[in-house]
């Protein structure tokens, strides 16, 4: 098989990148994503796990090196938009500013519209916070509010899939390999020719790796491009830090859950409150409380807040532990490398308890019971800190790439996903990586 461009990854940013160059060129299009593909939204094939934007969907993950849910990330059409909580955030101007080498806050925000229009953006309203979402807005200042902003219509999960390929599956220069997980780029000199797959050679004009801030790096060093060829490939691996906390719910958050669900659908994850550290700017938020719900089996429910770190400068580092592409990656986050991170995470922490001691919160949780009341904030954030699955870096601008997503040193390789963001913006980063690959197809149909 040959193709002018093979993407080599179905995530987010793949599907955004191959729907776009579809829709822009009549070159030959190759997508290739490691998991299933069940086809257009409209042919009703979906797992409902997957359709459904109220909960996570964990059915469709990679295996990890060991049990760590920090690592986890999606394998089907879609990636993480497919599995994810479908908050639809924008960073502020400062996060875009200083990735540097062409990139901005201006130049990214036309193609910032242009995601959030694809993926059918809607705004929550009010009426729709169950009764535990509420307690955090009652308790919180208006300013630090933030009713999220979701890629879902209705209740159904709008992921990326059904946002830019369902439009262009139809167009003969598309081709969708699922199923097809792939080993490595194969070389001639600083060019790329083509590249490995579990079902076979693809030759490509150009290939553009969109496999995610753990599979892209991943890719390269498989293919001997890293170190050697003096690029520092999957290191500054970045994710923002957190740690999480449950609470016993109390009768009258039991009794007006079961009264709410009687007349709309319950939800995980539906506001986030932001916050400050110690090292924050006044005009900027660092900090993301990040209350959750879910219902048990036994007909009750779990209540739970997570406290955030959205602006992190530890770094870890994405490597291989075999050649073998079907074995799990060695991925170590760096969580607070930087004692600056954590002395920031003890102020999210403090910002959760002191939520959980207000008067519209406490009438909903009587006491913290994970990780526990009686640990300090200090000893929470050396034995419980994890990470948001929000994975950036190893593929950053200016170290790897240019500011063009080009491969510094080859002629015809690419990388346009989250491991090319240099500096990890203050929210959840679904919607700057769809940028990001907007901005790329653009570029790359000019080229």
């Amino acid at each position: 098989m040959h193709f002018d461009i093979v993407v080599l990854g179905g995530g987010t940013a793949g599907c955004v990148l191959a729907g776009r160059l579809s829709e822009l060129t009549d070159l030959s299009i190759c997508l290739v994503e490691a998991g299933p593909d069940y086809g257009p939204y409209a042919a009703g094939r979906w797992p409902e796990d997957i359709l459904d934007a109220r909960w996570l969907a964990f059915s469709h993950a990679w295996e990890t090196e060991h049990e760590d849910r920090s690592q986890l990330r999606a394998r089907i059409l879609g990636g993480c938009s497919a599995h994810n909580a479908c908050v639809l955030l924008e960073g502020e101007p400062a996060d875009y500013d200083e990735w540097g080498h062409g990139w901005s806050y201006d130049t990214l925000e036309p193609y910032l519209a242009r995601a959030r229009n694809r993926l059918r953006r809607r705004q929550l309203e009010y009426t729709e916070l169950t009764p535990w979402h509420r307690a955090f807005v009652e308790a919180a200042d208006a300013p630090d509010v933030i009713l999220h902003p979701v890629n879902a219509v209705g209740t159904v999960r709008w992921n990326a899939a059904f946002a830019y390929l369902d439009p262009v599956r139809s167009r003969t220069n598309l081709t969708i390999l699922a199923n097809t997980l792939v080993d490595r780029v194969q070389l001639d000199g600083s060019r790329v020719t083509g590249a490995a797959t579990s079902t076979g050679e693809i030759s490509a004009e150009k290939i553009v790796l969109t496999a995610g801030a753990y599979g892209s790096p991943a890719i390269l060093l498989r293919s001997g491009i890293g170190p050697a060829r003096g690029l520092p490939v999957g290191d500054g691996l970045c994710d923002h830090v957190g740690v999480g906390f449950g609470f016993e719910p109390s009768d009258a958050l039991r009794e007006d859950v079961r009264h709410f669900a009687d007349e709309r659908p319950l939800a995980m994850g539906q506001v986030t409150i932001a916050a400050r550290s110690r090292y924050c700017p006044t005009e900027l938020r660092d900090l993301f409380v990040f209350p959750g719900l879910e219902p048990l089996d036994d007909g009750g429910y779990e209540i739970s807040a997570g406290a955030f770190v959205m602006k992190t400068t530890s770094r870890g580092s994405v490597r291989l532990n075999s050649d073998d592409p079907r074995v799990p990656l060695a991925i170590d986050h760096g969580f607070l490398n930087d004692p600056t991170d954590a002395e920031m995470l003890e102020d999210a922490i403090a910002a959760v308890r002191e939520f959980a001691a207000s008067a519209p919160v406490r009438r909903y949780a009587t006491h913290e019971v994970r990780p526990g009341a009686d640990l300090d904030a200090a000893t929470l954030v050396r034995t419980s800190a994890r990470g948001f699955f929000h994975p950036t870096g190893t593929c950053a601008i200016g170290r790897v790439v240019d500011g063009d997503g080009r491969i510094i040193g080859f002629d015809n390789l690419y990388v346009a996903d989250a491991s090319i963001i240099p500096s990890i913006p203050r929210v959840n980063p679904n919607l700057t990586v769809a940028a990001v690959a907007e901005t790329l197809a653009v570029s790359l149909a000019a080229t």
